[in-house]
């Protein structure tokens, strides 16, 4: 799953921090500003499978 984020700086590292409790993060892409609202940023997660603890059956 991909997820946008926009928001200030302070805003898009809490809702990073709160997302990675609940799901696990694959890759955070870089914080790119908007030019279009001042003290904007931008940020997108992709968000990878949870991980099994259980062995494989073959």
């Amino acid at each position: 799953m991909r997820i946008r984020i926009d928001g200030t700086y302070a805003e898009l590292a809490y809702a990073a921090n709160k997302i990675r409790t609940i799901l696990p993060i694959g890759q955070i892409s870089p914080i790119m500003p908007l030019h279009e609202r001042p003290h904007t940023w931008r940020v997108f997660i992709n968000t990878a499978p949870k991980r099994d603890t259980g062995r494989w059956i073959t």
